[in-house]
């Protein structure tokens, strides 16, 4: 099992986090910490657990505040969590480590005081102390206990946080290898320049052959020349580009899923620098490559493969989907909204699900993909995503909350597609993954559709009652699922109540 890690330290993360009652490699439970003068041990052994977690792939988090089971602990006083802050946080960690990416902050919980660290991941793959870690016990006599020396690494093991071994060297190089990758693809550009005699610019690579627009190039080149193609409107490389998209997505599958996650991030990439500058062919042909790469999961019959392969592919598509739906929201892209939403690739299983957003969201809780998070981690996931796709968060260094409002939104406006689409509110239509969250990131969703009718007449096919009745039963399966996280609760909102209150023929609305 393992908890979702997204670059958030909200009350509602925090909730979550507690309800888990267990430490994991990524979740580290502490029932408080002095970091003030004179508190060297704690320090000391904060630093290690930081350290250890910047090695996992998505790094963790640190509660403050709980005891082993995520229970409010007693002893963190605002005195001692005024010492957490993130610019005294980081100080005092910056003593043994380089730069440590942290995040925290404080909240209170039914009177009880916690504080959420954030751990980012470690950009080259592990942390190396740069001081030793040591402090004086009191314990027999005063003498110095020794954590960690200079050039010591530590990764987590189970709850633990340890000394590397051998055995974890081959997981910690390949984290490496995939960082570098980025690095070796801008090295095969230059070099594609250089066989024409050219320096590396955008021109230089537009007046290549339509082969070098290829998704194995590094992120900022691929999206620079997707652009600069987009602008001229040079479709021979940006249609060559999505051909080959399919049949290298078939040859990687089941062989190869981190590349193939690299090329699906390159295809959402394209797509996202499409809906930025308003090309809508480019937009529809993209989201077309997506459902053939997600129809590769299935076999010449059409009924799913279900091999864990597969509906990796489907979860990783359906992620990126969310991603690229959120961009849609902050761009007011009413209708690539609803082009992301209602899709039903060529499968036997589209006969009952709805959309491949829920079908993809089944087969992974299914798969046990989630580890018990199979529904709520999925905007977690799209989130994550937006952080190491740039083209997905031209908007994210100005408001990261908006990020995952507009996640939140998206899946509200999802579910709301695909039950006016089929005409019916069934559970294989829908699930509400932004009950997660707190209802304030949803419901702006639920007022733009109620009061706006450009949107309404976009995304919903149906009537005023048939969309008071989804609201309806959307919000009150939400409210629901909420509970199980400490998140949505209930739209208590004056114009979405005289909306249903007007057109709707259920009354289940709080």
């Amino acid at each position: 099992m393992a908890v979702v890690v997204e670059p958030i330290v909200t009350l509602e993360k925090l909730r979550a986090l507690l309800d888990e009652h267990s430490e994991y490699s990524t979740l580290d439970y502490k029932s408080f910490l002095k970091l003030g003068k004179g508190n060297a041990r704690d320090v000391v052994e904060l630093a290690k657990d930081v350290a250890a977690m910047q090695a996992e792939p998505h790094g963790g988090y640190i509660v403050i505040g709980a005891d082993d089971h995520g229970q409010p602990a007693p002893g963190l006083t605002p005195e001692l969590a005024k010492h957490f802050d993130d610019a005294t946080l980081r100080q005092k960690l910056g003593m043994y480590l380089t730069e440590p990416n942290t995040r925290s902050t404080q909240h209170e919980i039914d009177g009880h005081l916690f504080v959420l660290i954030y751990v980012a991941p470690n950009d080259i793959g592990w942390c190396i102390f740069n001081s030793p870690g040591e402090y004086e016990e009191e314990e027999n006599g005063k003498k110095k206990k020794y954590v960690f020396q200079v050039g010591d690494v530590f990764i987590r093991r189970g709850t633990r946080s340890e000394r590397w071994t051998d055995a974890d060297r081959d997981r910690l190089v390949n984290q490496i290898i995939d960082r570098r990758k980025e690095q070796w693809r801008r090295e095969r550009a230059e070099e594609l320049a250089a066989q024409i005699n050219f320096g590396l610019t955008v021109s230089t690579l537009a007046a290549m052959p339509a082969s070098a627009l290829s998704w194995q190039l590094d992120d900022d080149t691929f999206e620079q020349l997707v652009a600069e193609l987009i602008r001229h409107d040079d479709d021979i490389p940006l249609r060559r580009l999505l051909t080959r998209a399919s049949y290298d997505a078939a040859e990687l599958l089941g062989k190869d899923q981190e590349e193939l996650r690299r090329l699906l991030d390159r295809l959402t990439g394209f797509t996202a620098l499409a809906i930025q500058y308003e090309r809508e062919p480019w937009i529809e042909r993209a989201i077309k490559t997506m459902v053939r790469i997600y129809a590769l999961g299935f076999d010449e019959s059409g009924h799913d493969r279900s091999t864990p392969e597969v509906m990796w592919l489907w979860l990783d598509i359906i992620t990126r989907v969310h991603a690229l739906g959120a961009l849609a929201i902050r761009f007011q892209a009413w209708p690539i909204v609803k082009a992301l939403a209602d899709q039903r690739p060529e499968g036997s299983s589209f006969t009952h699900y709805g959309s491949w957003l829920r079908h993809a969201l089944t087969t992974a809780a299914q798969a046990k993909i989630f580890n018990n998070e199979e529904k709520a981690g999925l905007l977690a996931r799209a989130h994550n995503t937006i952080r190491t796709v740039p083209a997905l968060c031209p908007d994210y260094s100005a408001d990261q909350a908006s990020i995952l409002n507009s996640l939140c939104q998206f899946d509200v406006y999802g579910a709301l597609i695909v039950i006016g689409e089929q005409g019916s509110t069934a559970g294989q239509n829908f699930y509400p993954s932004f009950a997660r969250y707190d209802t304030s990131r949803s419901a702006p969703a639920f007022v733009e559709i109620v009061t706006n009718p450009i949107v309404r007449k976009t995304l919903f096919n149906g009537d005023d009652q048939h969309l008071a009745d989804a609201i309806t039963v959307v919000t009150s399966r939400a409210r629901t699922e909420g509970f199980n996280y400490f998140g949505w609760t209930e739209l208590d909102v004056p114009e979405v109540e005289a909306f249903i209150t007007e057109h709707g023929t259920m009354r289940d609305f709080k």
